[in-house]
């Protein structure tokens, strides 16, 4: 049972989960963090300031959907390192890690990633950004770090991803048996469309 044949279509089957999950999942956490912590924000944050990091995540968030990368990087970059103590920050770190990905500098990913497991206090977003860390270690062929990661993420509604994240962890490890019970988990756990539900079938066939 071989998934993945090469580093190099390791990496680019990490690009395409990142392309079909990354945005979905930013925008949902997104409008969690905007119930959640809105109030607290602007109790903790004097007004301008506030103002400021909220007028960058907007820019960033237009940027990102119109796939301006260049523009939305300047922003999350700038939304890192002068609003650290803002949720806004820590979903800046998450994009910042998801180019990174996209440009296939991992290492960078993996620091950005570690930060917001660090710094966030979002059980959503520290959930989010292990399940990330662990995929790219993954195709690192750091396994058991990728493994120890996946079993701390008890988020519900990241079940699916995980059981596939861990197939893929299993499949390198050779485990057949493992890999096939997760992946049929994250068929019956992912609400997808019928091509990725394709993919996912096939990793579980091959």
């Amino acid at each position: 049972m071989s998934d993945y044949v090469t580093e190099e279509q390791q990496i680019e089957a990490l690009k395409r989960w990142w392309k079909e999950y990354g945005l979905s999942i930013v925008v949902g956490v997104t409008l969690a963090i905007v119930v959640i912590f809105g109030w607290r924000f602007y109790q903790n944050y004097e007004t301008r300031g506030a103002q400021q990091a909220s007028i960058l995540y907007t820019r960033m968030t237009i940027d990102v959907l119109n796939n301006q990368k260049q523009d939305a990087v300047i922003q999350a970059k700038s939304l890192r390192a002068n609003f650290t103590g803002t949720p806004y920050a820590k979903i800046a770190a998450l994009t910042l890690a998801r180019y990174a990905v996209l440009q296939n500098k991992l290492d960078e990913a993996v620091s950005q990633l570690h930060w917001v497991v660090k710094h966030a206090s979002s059980k959503v977003l520290v959930q989010l950004a292990r399940l990330r860390l662990a995929r790219i270690y993954i195709v690192q062929n750091k396994t058991a770090e990728a493994l120890g990661l996946l079993k701390h993420i008890k988020d519900a509604s990241l079940a699916g991803l995980v059981a596939e994240a861990q197939g893929d962890a299993y499949t390198k490890l050779g485990d057949v048996n493992k890999a096939q019970a997760m992946y049929r988990l994250a068929l019956k756990e992912i609400p997808m469309p019928e091509q990725n539900r394709s993919i996912l079938q096939m990793k579980l066939y091959d």
